[in-house]
């Protein structure tokens, strides 16, 4: 090999030598610490979205490892999400919980490190969106996805629609007292209350100029429009928040008011007509305390105003009662008591009747009414009169059935109308000899009867014309005729007109031993 040749070998070993010693002693040296110098990127420059449905995530964006665990639990998505959030901002599981149950959209602002987050939620059907933004507090702005947006103004329009056709009047009022916004209701209102420029201007009209200072909660407030009109509303007041801020609320009582007017002048009217009954009237609301009384009650039960005036109950109402001895006393009065006040047994619009007989002789009928509101109206009526005429009418009319049954000859007595008011037990058997018929109860039935056990006689149709008012022998009162039975035995009928224009029967049969001619002698004296 040439010389030259073997000189470049020579060198070219040596140099390769040379840079395989020097790398295997920077290997073998220790490493310096490195340090990145580059600012990592921002994890949250733009929105994090979460589709949920049905408590499903069922749509996610990317990057969202810090905020829910991967894999990701689809199923358990809501729950998680919602824990890592809480830890972060106050309240998010309460807003979660009214989104998911009231669709009530929310915002909730945290911090995150050094960046300013905003978590925004809103639903639409069965889909529930959360969006997960960050904040530039210098710019006070926030990164929103048109999704997120599109649904914060649809409810923004929901709301707005909802507070303008409402009834109510709504309004803001600022810690002065000025109304910074109204729905469409009060500012209608407003032009009835203030004219028609009362909306034209800034700030609007305040109907209600005293509420700045009024406390929270629910109050009347009578207001007088331009035409001089009354007009009443509660008043709903809420608490003044951090910035002095309120939310009013005014509902019409106009309806109510006059409804109210119209029941005092009913009440004070049937309290009038009440005053002047001679029935007792107690009346009970649904407490079974007293309502409403009327003088006769007092009356005739006793008991003083001022005792009916401090309302009783009614179980105390049957004790003063009976201290006064104004009830009868049953054996067991308590079960007495609690049985007669409990009216649900008696359906409403039913009655409830109860006679009391009082030791003093005198009677009451107690009616008890209750009502489908669950009131109950005792009356009491004094019927002591009453049962002393019904007693005299029964000794009466017992009387003159022992005198009745006294006579030998049969009598019936019938009214006006032929209804059979009496006969006694020698009537009774008339037509039982041929027909073994009872007596009938009418006139003409009893005719017809008796006819059977008699032989035929004109007498039969003069004493129907005679019942009917028809004039029949030569117009007389009282007459009378033979009758021949079917064994030869002669009656004598007597038709007697009694007052009031009913008619009395007699039938007195003939000894055996009058001879037939003395019989017609006296039949045609009678006649005479």
């Amino acid at each position: 090999m040439p010389e030259p040749i073997v000189l470049v070998s020579v060198v070219l070993c040596g140099i390769t030598s040379g840079l395989i010693a020097s790398s295997l002693a920077l290997w073998l040296l220790p490493k310096p610490k490195q340090t990145n110098l580059e600012t990592p990127p921002d994890v949250l420059t733009e929105p994090r979205k979460f589709l949920f449905r049905n408590g499903y995530l069922v749509e996610h964006s990317e990057n969202i490892g810090f905020f829910l665990a991967t894999p990701i639990d689809h199923l358990k998505a809501w729950d998680n999400l919602q824990d890592v959030l809480s830890e972060m901002a106050d309240g998010v599981a309460d807003h979660f919980t009214n989104l998911r149950e009231f669709g009530r959209t929310f915002r909730a602002d945290f911090q995150m490190g050094q960046d300013q987050v905003t978590v925004l939620g809103a639903r639409e059907g069965n889909d529930i969106l959360i969006t997960v933004s960050p904040g530039d507090e210098t710019q006070r702005s926030i990164r929103v996805d048109l999704a997120t947006l599109a649904a914060l103004e649809e409810e923004k329009r929901l709301l707005s629609q909802a507070a303008d056709t409402s009834q109510v009047l709504s309004w803001t009022a600022d810690k002065d007292g000025q109304v910074t916004w109204a729905n469409a209701a009060y500012q209608t209102f407003a032009e009835t209350y203030a004219g028609p420029d009362a909306n034209h201007g800034w700030p609007l009209v305040s109907i209600f100029p005293c509420e700045a200072d009024a406390p929270s909660g629910v109050s009347r407030r009578k207001i007088i429009d331009q035409s001089g009109k009354a007009h009443w509303f509660e008043l709903r007041s809420s608490a003044p928040d951090s910035t002095g801020k309120r939310f009013m609320h005014a509902q019409t009582l106009d309806a109510i008011i006059a409804a109210e007017g119209s029941l005092r002048a009913f009440t004070q009217t049937m309290t009038k007509t009440f005053a002047y009954l001679p029935t007792g009237l107690a009346i009970f609301d649904q407490d079974r305390t007293l309502a409403m009384f009327n003088p006769a009650l007092m009356d005739m039960t006793g008991l003083d105003a001022a005792f009916l005036s401090r309302r009783p109950h009614l179980f105390d109402f049957f004790d003063a009662l009976r201290e006064r001895r104004q009830l009868p006393e049953p054996r067991d009065y308590k079960k007495w008591r609690e049985s007669l006040a409990d009216m649900s047994r008696v359906e409403p619009g039913g009655t409830y009747r109860e006679r009391w007989s009082l030791p003093g002789g005198k009677t009451y009928c107690v009616t008890g009414r209750p009502q489908a509101d669950g009131a109950v109206a005792l009356m009491l009526e004094d019927v002591s009169a009453d049962i002393s005429a019904t007693r005299a009418h029964r000794e009466e009319r017992d009387a003159l059935h022992s005198a009745l049954e006294g006579l030998d000859e049969a009598v019936l007595v019938f009214a006006q109308d032929g209804r059979r008011l009496a006969a006694n037990k020698a009537a009774e058997v008339l037509p039982s000899d041929q027909s073994g018929a009872d007596l009938p109860d009418t006139l003409d039935d009893c005719v017809s009867a008796l006819a059977k056990a008699f032989q035929p006689s004109p007498a039969w149709g003069d004493l129907r014309s005679f019942a009917r008012g028809d004039a029949t022998r030569d117009g007389a009162a009282d007459w009378s005729d033979m009758l021949r039975r079917h064994n030869g035995r002669e009656t004598e009928l007597k038709v007697h007109r009694l007052t009031g224009g009913g008619v009395s029967l007699g039938f007195a049969d003939l000894p055996p031993a009058v001879p037939f001619l003395e019989a017609a002698a006296r039949r045609a004296n009678t006649r005479a």
